[in-house]
């Protein structure tokens, strides 16, 4: 997903897509509501049935499931802040080199 934003986006579009991405982790809802739903994946794992395996199984998949998810937030966070620092290369090559004599 990543390598598709490079190819296919400008790094200001990257930039944008990092600061909404790092809003969004850093928003108190989002925040509480991704917190409640992995205690209540680690008290249902907790409370799971060992003779009901397929029980468990789609717990753990659940808890994967977030662990992705948080992981492809902070990349687009990372891939956001990685535009900044392009941008303020290219701005910096933009600018007239002067000599001084």
């Amino acid at each position: 997903m990543i390598q598709f934003l490079r190819n296919f986006m400008s790094p200001e579009q990257r930039r944008v897509i990092g600061q909404e991405a790092k809003q969004l982790l850093e928003n108190k809802h989002f925040r509480e509501a991704f917190d409640a739903v992995e205690s209540y994946l680690v008290e249902k794992a907790k409370a799971c049935d060992p003779t009901k395996p397929g029980h468990a199984e789609n717990v753990v998949i659940s808890m994967q499931l977030m662990e992705a998810l948080k992981r492809e937030i902070v990349r687009k966070i990372e891939d956001g802040e990685m535009a900044q620092i392009e941008l303020t290369e290219l701005e910096r090559k933009k600018m007239p080199i002067r000599f001084y004599r």
